[in-house]
């Protein structure tokens, strides 16, 4: 399996593109460009190549499919159970290491943009949310799911989890990107589409593109408003996780009941013990390389 191969060359292209300045970019004449050719060099280049050579027999692991109308309550409590939990996450975060839970450059931008034209504001939703979320979808929830599911479902989900947070080379946000990993993969398998978890993606991109700086501001007041907040998003983020998972074991049943048969669980390598496949799944030299490379790049900022 050559899976943790295809992300090691993300993790090299998105730290090439870190060594580069702004200026090199083109990120200070023309931000929502840059970015999309960033976003298309770095991810979707290498994955498109990696599904192409594969071939037609590993295109149905993908899941490039639209989701049904059945789905769309799911998939909404699922997004706000995601944007609540990052918000959490993403305050605890802030509260234990503030400097290094900076604001990212993206919501840099989008204080910018929301300055600035009706345009620049769906330019910045599109270069930095939803373009984002369909690249890195397709590659951690589409190519690495279809990929790692050979050692089960579960080992799957960790290991997307684990490689779309360590993508991000940022210690200090790495719970909010693995919780984010795993809510997504849930809604990839709970509907069969990868277009699914990359709709939940973007739509929590835009909520943290437009709210975490005011969030991390009511945060820094240190008064009531930061309890009456955490009350709010707690609240909201139990409720939603409680009907999220009534609404996905109802899609279950519905699948159960049309004897639908199971895409992910027919690999002979799935029955052997969990704690062997997670050996077999980890415990390779690229996948190290993988874990090597993140703690580095993290440590030692480029």
């Amino acid at each position: 399996m050559f899976t943790p191969l295809l992300v090691l060359v993300v993790f090299l292209a998105i730290l090439a593109a870190r060594f580069l300045s702004p200026d090199t970019l083109g990120l200070n004449e023309n931000p929502y460009l840059a970015v999309v050719v960033i976003q298309l060099v770095t991810y979707a280049v290498p994955s498109v190549f990696y599904y192409k050579v594969r071939g037609r027999e590993f295109a149905p692991k993908v899941r490039i499919r639209m989701f049904g109308g059945s789905h769309i309550l799911y998939l909404f409590h699922t997004t706000v159970f995601l944007v609540t939990g990052v918000m959490l996450l993403s305050i605890l975060m802030y509260t234990l290491t503030p400097e290094s839970f900076a604001t990212t450059v993206s919501a840099d931008y989008a204080s910018f943009a929301m300055n600035q034209r009706f345009f620049d504001g769906v330019y910045l939703i599109l270069a930095f949310a939803v373009l984002p979320a369909a690249t890195e979808e397709f590659l951690f929830r589409g190519i690495v799911i279809g990929e790692y599911e050979r050692y089960g479902a579960s080992v799957a989900v960790l290991a997307s989890a684990l490689m779309f947070a360590m993508s991000h080379f940022s210690l200090a946000r790495f719970p909010v990107y693995l919780f984010s990993g795993i809510v997504l993969a849930g809604a990839a398998y709970a509907t069969r589409s990868v277009i699914a978890s990359a709709v939940v993606h973007a739509l929590n991109n835009i909520a943290v593109l437009l709210c975490e700086r005011y969030i991390l501001n009511i945060v820094d007041k240190q008064n009531v408003s930061v309890t009456l907040l955490l009350i709010l998003l707690g609240a909201t983020a139990i409720v939603s996780a409680m009907l999220m998972c009534f609404e996905a074991s109802g899609i279950y049943r519905e699948m159960a009941q049309d004897n639908v048969p199971s895409d992910y669980v027919r690999h002979p390598d799935r029955k052997r013990n969990l704690f062997v496949r997670l050996a077999d799944a980890f415990l390779t030299p690229t996948f190290l390389l993988l874990v090597i490379l993140f703690v580095v790049a993290t440590l030692i900022p480029l």
